[in-house]
This record gives C-alpha cells, structure tokens and sequence, in this order.
C-alpha cells in the first residue's frame, strides 16, 4: 500500500474519530455481541455524568430506566441489523438518576475488528413532556367539550353563537328542535333559516333589537315564530356581542327561551282581570282595594259617585288620610280588624262624612283588602219610620185598652144611674154633668188617636 494512501486511511480515521468525540450529541459504539460499551464520545460523559472508566465497565441496558420495555426490541434487531436504524423513543436515565427521554438511532460499523454499532441519543425530553402536556390539556379541553356539550344538550334553552358580520350561526344546541322544531345542523346548513321564521309582525322589532346589539354591545328582545310544526311560538331572545380579536371576527352569543306558556298565562290572567273589573264596574255596590299600608289600589265607579271622588284621585292615597274622622267609627276598628286577624268581616256603620249607611263587607287577601260598601241609607230610613209606626200603634193600642177604658166605663154606669122615669129628677143633672165631663175626656183621648194615626201615614 502507497504511503499516500496510508495516510489518506490514517486522516480519515482521524477525521472520523474526531468528529465521534467532538460531536455535540451522545454517541455510543457498543459490541452488538454483549451490548457492552466499546467507547463513549465527551458529550454522553458530559451529559449522563458517568466517566469513560465507568461508561467501559457498563452496557446499553444500564442507562435505560428500568421496566421501560420499548428498548427490548432493538437488543433483538441489533444482533442482524446492518445499517442505519431508529430504535424509537426510550427512557435513559443519567448517574444522578435523572430520568429523560431520547430518540434513539445506531448504525451498524466495525471497531477493532469487531462488528459493533455507534449509537445517537438525542435529548427531547423537553419535546415529549411537551407533547404530553398538550395531549393532556387536549385530552381535558377534548372532555370540557364534551362535559359543555352534554350540559348545553340538556339545557332546555336555545344556547346559539353566530358571526356578527355574515350572520352565519357558529354552534346552536340540541334545544333548537324542541324549540324552533329544526335540527341544529338544518339551522347551521342554512343561514337564512334562524331569520325566516321570525314572525313578520316582529321582524322589525328584530332588525331594531339587533341594531341595538351590534351598537351597544348587548340587546334582551322578545318575538314570535313559527314552529315547524306551525305553531306560535313566544321568544325571549338575550345576545351580548364579543368584539373582534386579532383575525378572530366579531362574534354574537345569545340564548333563546321558549315563553309561550308564560305570556298565555299573562294573557289568560289579563283577560281574567278585565273580566273581573267589568264585574265591578258593572255591580251597583261600591267597591274598593287597599294595599298592605292602606293605599287604594282600585276603585270601581259606583264607590267613585258614594265619595264623590274620582279613582285617579284616590288611587295610590292612604284612605284614612282621604277620609279623616273615620278611626273613631266601626268601620275602621272592623277593617283593622280582619286585616290584623285574616278574617272576613260583615258590619253596618254609619258614614258622617258621607251622611250614608253601609252594610259593609271586607276580606282579606295577600295583596291587603277587598271592600264592598252597599249604600242602605234609604233601607235605614224605612226601617227608622217602620220603627216609629210600630212604636205609634204601640201607643195607640195602650191609649185604647187603657186611657179609652176609664171614660167609657163612667158613662156607662152614669146611663145606668139616670132616672128616665122622672126626667125632673134632680139626679139627673147631675149625671149629665158626669156624662159631659167623661165625653169630654174620651173626645181628648180620641184626637190623641188621631194625631198618632197621622204619625203612622206619614
């Protein structure tokens, strides 16, 4: 052999030796035979901590962690393996007993004669510990999602999200069937079919609200639409927008409930309310409604013409400030009553202020008290002169069987005692004197009668 070839075989040894121990990497040569370590370039002593001395008295498996089994496969390849192979991922760990993660590649070669492979461990420890953080955090924005979406599935409320510039919908949930009666994936598939059921009536209630929204930044609306089924249906619609962020468009959340059933309810109630108050209205009985502190909260027009005060003058007013005087009456003592004790009340008071009698009744409810006056003034008036009719009769009859009884009774024993016979008879004069005094009584008692008869006509 040339001296010029020797010394190009020599350089390239050199050269090749220099680039194994001056490479930044890990490098091993280890005999494929034993595994053990032929030699180990400065980086891995430098890395794994362990001396040359050290390095040449171990094998491959001493700088593995322990059960990590993925290495098992290359201690079986290597013994045929003749060239470039990537062994894969496998835990080392360093003398400290600092565990990491290389990614491991050996080619086969000859050292000493002898076949060996020169294996590469690359730290990516960090890239693994990387990788499993972002798989975990995945894993846990994968099963939010999931817990999210089955919250939102369950949720009975229309929860949607759309892009406030091309009014596209992002996410809609599974309420929308039960409430629009679309599937999400019609309503996202086709963008004009959120708006197109919007009741006509209300559509410009809608762009106005939405107007609102897109300029104030939030918007709480209420309209109609139709169901697929045909239906009405009454929608509480609350939309808040997210301003643009970056290349991120403007987005618009919102969340639609299903208030049929409620504004039936108010308009069943409503409906009730106007029937109830064309009832009172209607009754000739005066009625009125006070709050917990007194306050009118409702006077029909027949309670209107008794105080002689209209009902916007009187609603919201303390009644005992309206109609001062009345705490010294029944009336007041029986209305503090049943609201004090939660008890219906009937009574008849006299009402100075209005110079009327009232059959009254009162009950109690949450709100405070219903009232109901019934003006029986006139009914008083017959009873007071039926009253003083009986109490004339009364007398009339004790004038007859008493007062009338006396005079009578003289002139009849007088008659008996006047001598017919013999009309000269002194006697006589005397009993028509009597007769006369007697007669002169009962024509007294008799114009009593009279006055008193005209008592009763009257």
């Amino acid at each position: 052999m040339s001296k010029r070839v020797l010394y190009d075989f020599d350089k390239a040894q050199a050269d090749y030796s220099r680039l194994f121990e001056e490479s930044p990497i890990p490098m091993f040569i280890y005999n494929t035979a034993t595994l053990k370590f032929i030699s180990v370039n400065a980086a891995a002593i430098l890395y794994y901590g362990y001396s040359r001395e050290e390095f040449l008295l171990m094998c491959i498996h001493d700088i593995r962690m322990k059960g990590d089994t993925s290495g098992a496969s290359e201690v079986i390849k290597v013994s045929y393996l003749n060239s470039f192979y990537d062994s894969g991922r496998h835990r080392h760990v360093k003398k400290n007993g600092e565990a990491f993660y290389t990614q491991v590649y050996s080619h086969a070669a000859t050292f000493a004669g002898r076949p060996v492979r020169v294996m590469l461990a690359i730290d990516i420890n960090t890239k693994v510990l990387t990788e499993q953080k972002n798989e975990e955090l995945n894993n846990t924005v994968k099963e939010q999602k999931n817990r999210l979406d089955n919250i939102l599935s369950s949720v009975n409320d229309v929860i949607w999200s759309s892009n406030a510039e091309a009014y596209t919908m992002i996410y809609i949930n599974e309420a929308s069937q039960k409430v629009f009666g679309y599937l999400p994936s019609e309503i996202i598939e086709n963008n004009e079919l959120f708006f197109s059921i919007i009741h006509p009536e209300d559509m410009q209630s809608v762009r106005d609200a939405w107007m609102l929204l897109l300029n104030d930044g939030s918007a709480n609306f209420e309209y109609r639409i139709y169901h697929k089924d045909g239906s009405i249906r009454y929608i509480d619609n609350r939309a808040v927008l997210i301003a643009a962020n970056g290349n991120d468009p403007a987005i618009i959340n919102g969340i639609a409930a299903d208030v049929t059933s409620e504004r039936i309810i108010e308009e069943t109630t409503r409906e009730n309310a106007r029937r109830i108050e064309t009832i009172l209205e209607s009754i000739t009985d005066s009625f009125f409604a006070l709050d917990d502190n007194w306050n009118f909260i409702y006077i029909n027009n027949a309670f209107e013409k008794t105080a002689g005060r209209k009902s916007e003058e009187l609603r919201g007013e303390n009644i005992w400030e309206c109609f001062p005087g009345v705490d010294k009456l029944k009336f007041y003592h029986e209305l503090q009553r049943a609201a004090r004790e939660r008890v219906s009340v009937h009574f008849e008071d006299y009402m100075p202020i209005l110079k009327k009698w009232f059959s009254i009744n009162a009950y109690p409810s949450d709100q405070g008290l219903s009232v109901y006056l019934r003006d029986m003034t006139e009914e008083k008036r017959q009873l007071i002169k039926i009253q003083a009719q009986n109490d004339a009769l009364k007398e009339i009859s004790w004038v007859q069987s008493h007062k009338m009884r006396a005079p009578v009774a003289s002139i009849l024993a007088l008659v008996e005692v006047f001598n017919a016979d013999d009309l000269s008879d002194p006697v006589n004069k005397q009993v028509i004197d009597n007769i006369k005094i007697a007669t002169a009584s009962l024509d007294n008692i008799i114009k009593e009668i009279v006055k008193k008869t005209g008592i009763i006509k009257d």
